[in-house]
């Protein structure tokens, strides 16, 4: 417990593979041509499961703040978006993903039994609601059409209305 921990990777357009470490309060890069790793503070603590977008910047879960923050590597600056629930502050975004096509990161909305989804040009939230209660999601995919696929995942099952975890697929 306490020790920082790697809790999301992915590479960017330039190359770059890019991690979060939980139980801490910065984000790393991997540069693959020299094995150099650097350390970036972030403005949270618990980053969680970063993602990029097609711009090359980052997208990271700050689970205990209710918000997801923007990193962009070319000016080294953080943009926070507090997820669109009332009241504030009163989510869990356990996980995201960039849907670079549409140009959306959805986030898991772990009280509020919803994925919520920020259009990046336009910074607008939408929010879309599960169709289990309690229904903890620990992960988004995204296929090539813009369907997402995410999964319930309570331990144990019972705490899941029902009793059953479940894949549910939104289009």
């Amino acid at each position: 417990p306490g020790t920082p921990l790697p809790c999301g990777i992915d590479i960017t357009p330039d190359g770059g593979v890019w991690f979060a470490r939980l139980h801490s309060a910065d984000i790393g890069r991997l540069d693959p041509a020299t094995g150099a790793i650097t350390m970036i503070a972030t403005p949270f603590t618990g980053p969680r499961r970063l993602r990029s977008d097609a711009e090359g910047n980052l997208w990271i879960g700050a689970f205990p703040e209710s918000a997801i923050v923007r990193y962009e590597p070319r000016s080294g600056r953080f943009t926070r978006f507090d997820l669109p629930v009332l009241p504030k502050g009163s989510d869990t975004p356990y996980a995201l993903n960039v849907d670079k096509k549409r140009g959306t990161v959805w986030v898991t909305g772990n009280q509020s039994d919803s994925l919520h989804a920020l259009d990046i040009k336009s910074q607008a939230w939408r929010s879309v609601p599960l169709p289990r209660r309690v229904a903890f999601t620990r992960d988004i995919e995204i296929a090539d059409d813009g369907t997402l696929f995410t999964s319930t995942s309570h331990f144990p099952s019972w705490h899941v209305e029902d009793g059953q975890p479940t894949l549910i697929r939104l289009q």
